[in-house]
């Protein structure tokens, strides 16, 4: 777990060696053990790395990382079947300096070429420099766990794991994208395409890699296959397999602990697994850590139910309402954009509270419900299913279940009555709906509404999965646990052999007699205290906003009223926002209307900090 940096001079003579410095400091939060950089001077091309030591602690697995005077790579990630692939490897004459997973990888590649992602389970994003083929092989793991940004201009090829590093590259001058705006702010939607937040940065999709040639300046960019497993006798199997994979390190593990069922799952996996076999990163006993509030919201009681059980070490972290205004802007500026909601301060401050423990890595329960079907959005898609499917008899018994589910049957056939109508022109379906969108009554200027139909459970998990949803949620998580240099690992959003065994599940094995998560649920029984197997509510990280922000309203207000003036688009119409927001924050409840205010004060807080607003003197 690292951060990476590159850049290629087109143009000068040399590359300057105090430009890709910058951008290593610029992401040094990602890896404060150490510091490599290293020149390559007739390709003009420099590396850098800034390491967070989790598998081999010596100096010898230090980046960038050579390899037979050919390759020099950088790497930002966790390969967990590093042994494995070693094991074969040495099979194949193949000998090893270190004990790390980077080398793992960089003579994976040496010997399989391009092939080698196949073979790889883990999170990653990396560069290898090629000497010989003078080419830079990038790429990004599957569901897009690592981060990978890139931009290309005439004068610079840059690539690094977080936008900030780019923005020390002399020839890029910082812009907002127009696109990236309106969807943040009508949709509260993040990084829908390619091109992010930042105009002409574009990230490295999941699954994706990039070959870049240094010979004429030109690349390409493609999917790669993904690798594939035997499947596993059973879903306790697979996620049995996932975590100890997960748990594979040579500093302490700790583990994020929301009170809910996939979070829960993880920890008493693995306090099942410290008793029954050595684990030697749970040697030194194991922590789990909380987030709470005095709301209705709090988790600290089903968290205690874990912690009863369990018996390991609990840590309590208290989010305030005060700490989130004093915190807000070191928030955004790590994260590189503005923050959809404060639930990203709660993520924070488990993993602030980590750090003071000495934990570097936390096992997180982050793409449970995208793996198990554990959203409300999925209910209308499974009784969709059932009535295409002909199973008239199964689809009447699970409707009579919906009492025992968080769902209602309003939800659904108000859903349905959507998918209906999406047959029309979209200029009639937004009109609509259009009051179904607060945000829409502050916007000069709305985007189009795009909705995605499907017919099986399965393929709207996979869109779950595959698209932006868990990819933007992945990347909250990056960033909030790279801040204090912790390592977050989510065993349900990785492991892909773990995604193909659920993947054979029929939609009644996932949602059955009225409950979401049902396989899992039937796994975990003997791991879990009935009442956390069965809950029915579900909360994660959640955090009481609407409270928070009539609490602080004077902040949100005097913000709207004065930094307003950086907006350098025309969407927000800020003197009706302006006007209504005391009303607004004064309810004291969440709504979609407050959301939409902590947004937009957000967007203004990030143009400030990345120097992105309208001149004082702009027309």
């Amino acid at each position: 777990m690292c951060g990476i940096a590159g850049l290629v001079e087109k143009k000068a003579a040399n590359l300057e060696r105090a430009v890709l410095e910058d951008m290593s400091l610029k992401i040094a939060h990602r890896g404060p053990d150490g510091a490599g950089l290293q020149v390559f001077e007739p390709e003009k091309l420099g590396l850098a790395h800034r390491r967070l030591a989790i598998i081999d602690l010596s100096e010898a697995a230090a980046q960038p990382m050579s390899f037979s005077e050919r390759y020099c790579m950088v790497f930002n990630g966790e390969i967990y079947n590093y042994l494995e692939i070693k094991a074969d490897l040495e099979k194949q004459g193949c000998q090893f300096s270190t004990q790390s997973d980077a080398e793992v990888l960089l003579q994976a590649y040496a010997y399989y070429g391009e092939q080698c992602l196949s073979y790889l389970d883990g999170m990653w994003a990396f560069c290898i420099f090629d000497r010989e083929a003078q080419t830079l092989f990038c790429a990004r793991d599957p569901f897009g766990v690592k981060p990978f940004y890139f931009l290309n201009n005439d004068a610079h090829f840059g690539f690094a794991s977080e936008i900030k590093a780019l923005l020390s590259i002399p020839s890029y001058k910082a812009k907002a994208n127009p696109k990236a705006i309106l969807d943040f702010l009508a949709q509260a939607q993040i990084e829908l395409e390619a091109e992010g937040f930042f105009k002409d940065i574009f990230e490295l999709l999941p699954g994706t890699s990039l070959l870049y040639s240094l010979t004429d300046h030109s690349y390409k960019q493609q999917a790669y296959k993904t690798h594939q497993e035997a499947p596993y006798t059973s879903i306790r199997a697979a996620l049995e397999q996932t975590l100890e994979r997960r748990l594979r390190a040579d500093v302490p593990v700790g583990f994020c602990l929301s009170g809910g069922l996939d979070s829960s799952t993880l920890l008493g996996l693995a306090n099942q697994m410290q008793k029954t076999k050595k684990v030697e990163s749970l040697s030194a006993g194991i922590y789990a850590f909380t987030a709470v509030h005095d709301s209705p919201l709090d988790e600290r009681s089903w968290a205690q139910q874990m912690i009863d059980q369990t018996q390991v070490n609990w840590i309590q972290k208290e989010v305030t309402a005060p700490d989130l205004l004093g915190k807000l802007q070191d928030l955004i500026y790590h994260q590189d954009i503005p923050l959809l909601s404060s639930s990203t301060y709660a993520q924070s401050a488990v993993m602030e509270a980590a750090a003071t423990q000495k934990i570097k890595i936390l096992i997180d329960g982050q793409g449970g419900d995208e793996l198990f079907a554990g959203y409300q959005v999925f209910y209308p898609t499974f009784f969709k299913e059932l009535l295409l499917s002909g199973r008239i008899k199964r689809f009447i018994k699970e409707w009579k279940k919906l009492s025992n589910s968080p769902t209602t049957a309003n939800y659904i056939l108000k859903e349905w009555a959507q998918d209906v109508l999406s047959i029309l022109p979209t200029t009639i379906t937004n009109g609509l709906f259009k009051r179904k969108k607060v945000a829409f009554q502050y916007l000069k200027t709305t985007p189009q509404l795009k909705r995605k139909r499907y017919n099986t459970l399965q393929a709207h998990l996979k869109a779950y999965r595959e698209g932006p949803a868990l990819k933007g949620l992945l990347r909250w998580e990056d960033r909030c646990s790279m801040q204090y240099s912790i390592e977050s690992r989510t065993p349900f959003a990785d492991a892909l052999f773990l995604v193909n065994d659920v993947e054979e599940l029929s939609a009644t094995k996932l949602i059955h007699e009225g409950w979401s998560k049902h396989a899992l649920r039937q796994s975990m029984q003997d791991v879990l205290p009935e009442s956390i197997t069965w809950r029915k509510d579900k909360k994660g990280f959640s955090v009481p906003q609407g409270t928070w922000l009539k609490e602080t309203k004077n902040y949100w207000i005097e913000l709207l009223h004065t930094k307003y003036v950086l907006d350098p688009f025309d969407f927000v119409d800020w003197p009706k926002l302006q006007k209504e927001a005391p009303m607004i924050l004064d309810q004291g409840t969440e709504n979609e209307a407050q959301a939409f205010v902590f947004r937009c004060c957000s967007y203004l807080l990030w143009l400030e900090i990345f120097n992105l607003g309208k001149l004082p003197d702009s027309k």
